[in-house]
């Protein structure tokens, strides 16, 4: 009979041991959780300009999210001036009911030359660098008017959650083994980031924006 009684207080000894793990480790699993993207999906189609481009999907603290980015290319009016635009928009979804929760919009006007307002090629993404369960939007884009070979304006704009960061400045001309271009401000608004959303910030700036010829 003892030694039924000592392999029961074993028995319930590991169980109670693994209880606290276990507990633990439901505490601390991820919630940011990246999914796929329709870019066919119209359930935001009468909230938002242009033609879509690109987009996100993701889940994390705050809820699910969808992230689109539009534009509007360029256009001539009668007096022979462009215009274009770029429009980025999140909705967010906590219970049942989507709400818009942030929206970006840039654009060129009455441009007497040759009018560019459009997101950089691959540098829209979702991240959790911080690892804090929520999702960060990082996208760049360029915007210019002139009718020659010289830097554009370009823009990083990172989201977390409702907290909007900045990084400005202009593209870089490689030609002929010199550059030119390159300017870059960072917004104050980093000063109150997390470290790693910087560093992502400056990674993904120099990553973008450079055109050689």
């Amino acid at each position: 009979m003892k030694p039924c009684l000592i392999l029961l207080s074993f028995l319930i000894l590991v169980a109670f041991n693994n209880m606290p793990q276990q507990a633990l480790k439901e505490k601390v699993a991820p919630l940011f959780t990246v999914l796929k993207f329709d870019k066919k999906e119209q359930l935001f189609k009468d909230s938002i300009r242009g033609s879509v481009v690109n987009g996100l999907s993701w889940r994390d603290a705050e809820g699910e999210h969808r992230a689109l980015f539009t534009k509007i290319s360029a256009q001539m009016n009668a007096a022979g001036l462009q215009s274009a635009a770029i429009y980025a928009y999140c909705f967010s979804k906590n219970t049942t009911e989507w709400k818009k929760t942030w929206e970006v919009k840039d654009r060129i006007d009455a441009c007497e030359v040759d009018a560019t307002c459009e997101f950089l090629p691959n540098a829209i993404t979702i991240t959790d660098n911080d690892r804090n369960d929520v999702g960060e939007v990082t996208f760049l884009y360029k915007l210019s008017c002139k009718g020659d070979v010289s830097p554009d304006d370009k823009k990083l704009i990172m989201y977390e959650g409702a907290n909007k960061y900045a990084i400005r400045g202009t593209t870089v001309l490689e030609y002929n083994g010199s550059k030119e271009g390159g300017d870059k401000k960072v917004d104050a608004s980093f000063t109150k980031a997390a470290k790693p959303l910087l560093d992502f910030a400056n990674s993904q700036w120099n990553k973008f924006g450079t055109a050689k010829y």
